[in-house]
């Protein structure tokens, strides 16, 4: 039997405490170096039972959920866009009022657009290659003609879309016919070519070196018979040329009125005496409606911020200057195309800088939206966002209005929205 009196307990303690350290070591040598890194906590996220998906997240439709911030080193992070209910955004196939596809028709550099005699097809000319181009509605590209026209500054198309006349920086201005593949020469002197609406004839700006000898006219479509009806010396600016489609007037002549207005007079074929449109603003810039009763037009004031209101006035004769309405949208004629005399559809940019209008330039790169106007009601719908940030240059819409073609002021691709 062992005794307990002849244990030396000072042993045992320092025994025992040397085993206790032992451990505390080994456990801290454990911790520290070979226990497995616990999963970070996400701040905000769910505990989901096993087999179960999350829940949906609230927000609205088309809106971007911002992803969870990420804990700890970066890692390549998929962004996917969601909506409430989990469904993947869509963007709508016809212009409803949402954000709404957009088909690429033509990604080559593409100009001077116009609707075909089909009423669906686009005509267009490519700068690069100098090549004419009918393109239908699903991207088929057929030329139009085997030559080449290498750097056209301006193409005038005639209404019934089998001539054009083109002209070219060093002041050459051919007459093209499309159809028997025939072209004349026009003179030099003569620029800002518009065809009446038989195609038959045209008018345009004799712009003679010589102030004194420099004219508004029109002539034949080959150039003959030639009519000068109102010098224009330094004034060329001033002097717009637009064969109205009703053909009673060949120009407009825009003057400054007041610091608030400016007069829209009109130039006829005869020296008639039209009644002037006093209208709100400068920087006049106009669009006749398809059957030449009514003029689209914006202009800038002070209390616009500069930027370009749109308008339509009465433009018929007598009627000059009735039924004077705002639109109240901020953009341009030339951004703006006509279904039908009653509907026009216009290009609005979401958001100009006030003294735009001095500089137009400065909205070369804000996306647009789409409205669609009614004349007779003054009724202005939001039908389009385009699902991409496209800046329109040119726009038209197809005879059945179904489609409307733009091409954007970026690239200069050719692209489709569905009306229909």
């Amino acid at each position: 039997m062992i005794s307990l009196q002849n244990i030396s307990w000072k042993k045992v303690a320092i025994i025992i405490g040397f085993a206790g350290v032992t451990i505390l070591i080994g456990y801290a040598i454990y911790y520290l170096f070979f226990r497995a890194a616990p999963a970070p906590e996400i701040p905000g996220a769910e505990e989901i039972p096993y087999g179960q998906l999350p829940s949906g997240v609230t927000g609205k439709p088309g809106e971007a959920i911002p992803p969870t911030e990420p804990v700890g080193p970066a890692l390549p992070v998929t962004r996917v866009t969601q909506v409430a209910g989990e469904v993947p955004f869509v963007p709508d196939a016809v212009a409803i009022g949402g954000v709404t596809s957009v088909t690429d028709i033509d990604y080559g550099k593409t100009t001077k657009i116009t609707i075909a005699s089909t009423g669906k097809d686009i005509l267009s000319y490519n700068p690069e290659s100098g090549m004419f181009y009918e393109i239908t509605e699903d991207g088929e590209k057929v030329q139009m003609t085997d030559r080449i026209y290498k750097d056209v500054q301006n193409v005038a198309w005639s209404p019934q879309k089998e001539q054009a006349i083109l002209e070219f920086p060093d002041g050459s201005n051919i007459l093209y016919n499309f159809k028997t593949d025939k072209q004349i020469s026009l003179p030099k002197d003569w620029t800002d070519f518009n065809f009446n609406k038989e195609g038959s004839q045209i008018a345009f700006k004799d712009m003679n070196a010589n102030p004194d000898y420099r004219w508004l006219a029109i002539a034949n479509a080959d150039g003959s018979g030639q009519k000068y009806i109102e010098p224009i010396g330094d004034r060329a600016n001033d002097f717009k040329v637009d064969w109205s489609p009703n053909g009673k007037m060949v120009a407009q002549y825009i003057t400054g009125n007041s610091g608030d207005t400016s007069k829209v007079y009109f130039v006829g074929q005869n020296d008639e005496n039209f009644r002037s449109i006093t209208v709100n603003g400068y920087g006049v810039e106009t669009k006749w409606t398809p059957d030449g009763s009514r003029l689209l037009y914006s202009a800038h004031n002070y209390e616009s911020g500069h930027k370009p209101e749109l308008y339509i006035v009465d433009a018929s004769g007598d009627n000059n200057g009735y039924n004077h309405q705002s639109i109240n949208l901020n953009t341009w004629p030339d951004k703006c195309t006509f279904s039908d005399a009653q509907t026009v559809y216009c290009a609005v940019p979401k958001d100009l800088p006030e003294n735009v209008d001095f500089l137009p330039e400065m909205a070369d790169n804000i996306p647009d939206y789409i409205y669609k106007v009614d004349l007779t009601t003054g009724v202005k719908s939001f039908i389009a966002e385009p699902e991409y940030d496209y800046t329109i240059d040119q726009i038209v819409v197809s005879d059945d209005g179904e489609n409307l073609y733009f091409t954007d002021k970026q690239n200069q691709n050719l692209h489709t929205i569905r009306l229909k």
